[in-house]
């Protein structure tokens, strides 16, 4: 191949070739033995042409492949057949080919070292050219050619003495004109681009998107895609086989095993709840969870495509309800002893989505508030799934405004809405219009009146069996109300720290939990992080009884206390609670409260997992704490303060002692988190935010992508002295990958661009990469994934990808809300893959563990980490064909193979005696392939 031989240089080069600009020109020589053309040398003793008459040859701009291929560019064929001059002491230029790929290299390297950010090497050769010529580089075009003396000039310039017989054996190999003049242009950018990215550009054929399923993936040139800016190549010891597997789905699945979290953020009404087995149920992400104390295990409620905005639960504490967002909006009514799906109510999609709900004292009924701009209340008689009655408008805003609903036990006709500055009382009259046992409602409602102040947000509220209204307000406040008007404050909790409303005003959390433990006692809780246990048996609040904090008097002062979120009292024990809080944990509290979930407290985006022990993976949010977890225990193992700096990336050492956290500010903190915490190593290099952090194979070396469109090695052997700055990027760097022999680093930004860059120097890899194995794989970009896309997607549409430590598999994380599992490599377009959800939408990452065990998943905006468990399916044995040959039918006619009854095509029926049995031959069996790997990378 024209590319293969140029980029190998070590052939003599027996044909003639003038370069321009995007085509390579073969000069056509004459027959053997006659005489060359006047005033140029010839080096083609065995042309098929009549070149042996004198006559000039004539340039052809045929492209590489066309006719004299292989004797112009492979240099097959004899030696010069005159008028080249000989290189010193008689030798020919083709001898002089080894020297000649030495000065290349050390010229290269002379511009790699005066190059700077904004004058690339391709600049300062063209200005040496232009020099000598008597010009302004910027004047230079394809009609410019230098003589062996003015290229001897250039080299000079550089400090690089050659003889003019080197000169002469350049000019051999990268092409000259009649004159012996070669064109300045084409040999800048040959040299420029290096031998691999010249055989790239010099390819055939350019294939546009992946490989086609059930089509030959034999092409192994230069591929587009339209999520990558630039083109990528297989590589060059490609086996097609690959791509069969990649239009396969993977052998493995996932299942779900544990998620960490708690819809502590979003969720505004009552969210969390005991069941009569004692277990616990509430919402996170996508979905419904039932947790098990016993043995910290948790079941799921699968049945949501999108986030889940509430929970309520039905008297009997077996089914639950739960409400979701989305495009079809829904509410599924599910039993939480096998998480099966009873009745599922739908509702049109213009009301968006339910952000609350409460069964009525019967569990007969359902009731609803969407999250239209009317916040509209719908009931249902749930068994039948059918409306009582026409949607009601409760009150008009930007949702949501109204935060949740409660069905009186006391008396069923009356129900309450509360929300930013309203409270509305609701009776649910009788129908006529719907006819006589139609269950249909004609539901009424009266607005409250604030009599003893300005209007304020009603954040939680609990009927009384004497008929008062308790509710909360964010002052931390429990406000009595007879009728529809509010007769009494009083302070209960303390207002907690500043938060913020759903619709974004400066708020605090206030008195978001009351619930009644007995027709007696109320609970209540508050942002202070405090349960408080009051007596109500004179018909309104009454004295303290008792309270619960949760937080150890050692803690008081040195941690935030929890605001509380969510509260339910267990069935068998009163003074056991569950409650959820704003950090998204879920507590157990008595008279020693513990953590049962632990969770987030922001929006989770790094994710690392230990390459040494495989059950150890690490989380940091926007906040100043990272967690360490065990996935054998599903627990932390260190929660670690950064004192205040905001996390964003970590990353674990090879050794999986020290995690390196990038940070919002531009800063690198190194812990050390085994056998005991502490810091390593501090240093800020960037200006904004540190997202990706890789460590090399080798471990010797830290990379650190930021915003500031730059990456940073860092020597660990050396204190983390930076040692290189890569620039190049033009957007966010938000991936990067390291090589097996930790000498290359491949990136990729948001401007859909993948760059290769030398991790000792900084210095940009203009050579393609094709054949670089890498330690592991998490870009978005490159040949193996650039199946990974599907229909109807764009680039930003995938948040992470991770490849599997056996290189057979891949995650893919999306934001649709789905966690994705691949063949890997995934070269195919819209390769199959088994999809999961569960997550609300943004997944932002996703790791396998270093045995593949387990993979983790974090949302976004849901706050939650999720850990599968990879499950290996059953291998399907084939069982034989059962023929119907030799059988008796209740008539007595015995089945035959085909043909045995003469005049009968197809089965023929026989009766009498049976016949010798038909014998099926086995089916041939495929031979099994053998066990493919794209670069395996196991360490």
């Amino acid at each position: 191949m024209c590319s293969r031989n140029l980029m190998s240089r070590n052939a003599s080069f027996c044909g003639q070739v003038e370069i321009r600009p995007g085509v390579f020109h073969v000069m056509d020589e004459g027959a053997a033995g006659g005489k060359p053309a006047r005033g140029r040398a010839t080096t083609d003793a065995g042309g098929d042409g009549a070149g042996g008459n004198g006559r000039r040859p004539r340039p052809t701009s045929a492209p590489p492949g066309a006719r004299r291929r292989s004797s112009a560019v492979n240099g097959i064929g004899g030696a010069a057949a005159g008028g080249a001059p000989a290189g010193p002491v008689g030798r020919a230029t083709h001898e002089l080919q080894p020297e000649v790929l030495q000065l290349e290299e050390r010229l290269r390297e002379m511009l790699r070292r005066s190059a700077a950010v904004h004058v690339k090497e391709r600049t300062l050769l063209l200005q040496a050219f232009a020099t000598v010529l008597a010009k302004r580089y910027t004047d230079l075009g394809p009609k410019d050619k230098v003589n062996t003396d003015q290229f001897v000039a250039v080299w000079r310039r550089f400090g690089i003495s050659i003889s003019n017989a080197h000169a002469r054996a350049f000019f051999d190999k990268y092409g000259k004109d009649s004159r012996g003049l070669m064109p300045v242009m084409n040999f800048t950018d040959a040299l420029v681009m290096g031998g691999p990215r010249l055989a790239m550009a010099a390819s055939e054929e350019v294939q546009r998107g992946a490989y086609q399923p059930g089509k030959p993936a034999t092409h192994t040139g230069k591929i587009l895609y339209p999520e990558c800016k630039k083109g990528v190549w297989p590589p060059s010891n490609w086996d097609a086989r690959l791509a069969e597997r990649s239009a396969k789905l993977p052998d493995v699945r996932l299942a779900l095993e544990f998620v960490h979290g708690y819809d502590g953020h979003l969720a505004t009404a009552p969210n969390i709840f005991y069941t009569a087995t004692g277990a616990v149920v509430y919402n996170v992400a996508g979905l419904g969870v039932v947790y098990d104390k016993a043995t910290h295990t948790q079941r799921f409620f699968l049945g949501h495509d999108d986030d889940v905005l509430c929970t309520a639960i039905h008297p009997d504490r077996i089914l639950v309800a739960t409400g979701q967002l989305g495009r079809a909006p829904c509410v599924a009514v599910w039993d939480s002893t096998n998480c099966k799906l009873i009745s599922k109510l739908p509702m049109d999609r213009d009301y968006r989505g339910v952000q609350a709900l409460a069964f009525s004292p019967d569990g007969s009924r359902l009731a609803a508030i969407s999250l239209d701009n009317s916040h509209s209340l719908h009931i249902w008689d749930w068994t039948k799934r059918t409306q009582l009655c026409e949607p009601r408008k409760t009150q008009p805003g930007a949702p949501p405004a109204v935060y949740g609903i409660v069905w009186s036990r006391f008396e069923p006709d009356r129900l309450l809405t509360y929300g930013q500055n309203h409270i509305k009382f609701w009776r649910l009259g009788v129908d006529p219009r719907g006819g006589t046992g139609s269950g249909a409602l004609n539901p009424s409602s009266e607005s409250g009146t604030f009599s003893l102040g300005t209007t304020h947000t009603v954040t939680g509220a609990c009927f009384l069996p004497s008929g008062t209204v308790l509710t909360g307000n964010e002052a931390g406040c429990i406000c009595s109300w007879r009728g529809r008007r509010l007769v009494r404050e009083t302070q209960a909790h303390a207002s907690g720290p500043p938060t913020r409303r759903p619709d974004g005003k400066p708020s605090y959390g206030g008195v978001r939990c009351l619930v009644l433990q007995t027709d007696r006692v109320l609970l209540s809780g508050g942002a202070d992080g405090v349960v408080r246990m009051w007596d109500v048996s004179g018909g309104d609040l009454g004295a303290l009884l008792k309270h619960f904090p949760l937080l150890r008097p050692e803690q008081v002062g040195t941690l935030a206390p929890p605001a509380l979120r969510g509260l339910d009292c267990a069935p068998e024990n009163p003074e056991m609670f569950v409650a959820g809080v704003a950090s998204c944990d879920v507590w157990e509290v008595d008279k020693d409260p513990e953590v049962l979930v632990y969770g987030q407290q922001a929006d989770i985006y790094g994710l690392a997992a230990n390459p040494t022990f495989p059950h150890v993976y690490a989380t940091c949010c926007d906040s100043d704490k990272v967690t360490v977890w065990s996935a054998v225990s599903r627990k932390p193992i260190r929660i670690v303060s950064l004192g205040g700096l905001v996390a964003r990336g970590c990353a674990f050492s090879p050794d999986g002692q020290q995690l390196a956290v990038g940070c919002t500010n531009g800063g690198i903190k190194v812990l050390e988190f085994h056998p005991a915490v502490r810091q390593v190593w501090w240093g800020k290099t960037f200006n904004s935010a540190v997202d990706e952090l890789k460590y090399s194979p080798c471990g010797r070396f830290l990379a650190a992508g930021s915003h500031d469109q730059a990456i940073d090695v860092f020597d660990v052997t050396r204190g983390y002295t930076r040692v290189a700055r890569c620039n190049g990027h033009s957007s966010t760097v938000r991936h990067l990958d390291w090589s097996v022999d930790s000498t290359a680093l491949q990136s990729v930004d948001q401007a859909y661009e993948i760059l290769y860059f030398d991790p000792h120097t900084g210095r940009q890899l203009k050579d393609n990469q094709r054949d670089t194995a890498w330690a592991g794989w998490s870009c978005l970009l490159g040949f193996p994934v650039m199946g990974i896309w599907f229909p109807d997607s764009d680039g930003t549409d995938i948040n992470s990808v991770h490849a599997s430590p056996s290189g057979r598999y891949l995650l893919t994380a999306d934001d649709l809300g789905h966690v994705r599992l691949l063949n890997f490599p995934c070269v195919v377009q819209h390769a199959p893959a088994h999809v999961y959800g569960g997550h609300c939408s943004h997944v932002m990452n996703v790791r396998w563990s270093a045995d593949e065990t387990y993979a983790i998943s974090v949302g976004g905006k849901d706050r939650a980490v999720f850990q599968w468990r990879i499950v290996q399916q059953p291998v399907q044995e084939h069982k034989p064909l059962s023929t119907p040959w030799a059988q008796v039918d209740d008539k007595g006619l015995l089945w035959g193979p085909p043909g045995a009854v003469s005049g009968l095509a197809g089965v023929g029926l026989m009766s009498g005696p049976s016949p010798p049995q038909h014998q099926s031959p086995p089916l041939p069996q495929p031979p099994q392939p053998p066990q493919l790997q794209f670069q395996q990378r196991r360490r």
